[in-house]
């Protein structure tokens, strides 16, 4: 199986057994705040962290995106104390990736769909084998009407 298509059907599970018993066809948004030395922060570019050494975790927002027709799969770290984006995913309605940015904090790349699935997005996939998308890992559903 290629890894655009592993991509697509793990990421179709991921998000439907997290979103089980919602309608997704209204806007949503499902996310997992950045992390940094233990305490939370807003996914937004920018946001300033406490000090500027120490301990991250990814923080990630998946949403729809009228301007691709699909969806968005966004991922932040932090970088000399700040939010930042390190990869930004276009996914079409099915979940299957589109290409994308990936940051290498250098210069920012655009990686076709197989360069995207095969470098970053697998790789990601299979590191949690119980799923990345699930609330035992800090993920929370909310509809775009209540944020």
């Amino acid at each position: 199986m290629s890894s655009v298509k592993y991509c697509r059907d793990e990421l179709r599970k991921q998000v439907l057994s997290f979103a089980k018993g919602r309608d997704i066809k209204k806007d949503f948004i499902i996310e997992k705040q950045v992390e940094y030395n233990g305490k939370k922060y807003n996914n937004i570019p920018g946001t300033l962290c406490t000090d500027e050494s120490g301990m991250y975790r990814l923080g990630y927002q998946l949403f729809p995106s009228e301007e691709i027709d699909g969806y968005k799969f966004i991922h932040y770290t932090v970088l000399h104390g700040k939010v930042v984006i390190n990869a930004e995913i276009n996914l079409n309605k099915k979940l299957t990736c589109m290409g994308g940015f990936f940051n290498t904090f250098m210069r920012v790349i655009y990686m076709s769909p197989k360069e995207m699935c095969d470098q970053y997005l697998q790789p990601l996939l299979k590191e949690m084998p119980d799923g990345l998308i699930t609330e035992e890992y800090g993920f929370t559903f909310k509809y775009t009407d209540e944020v």
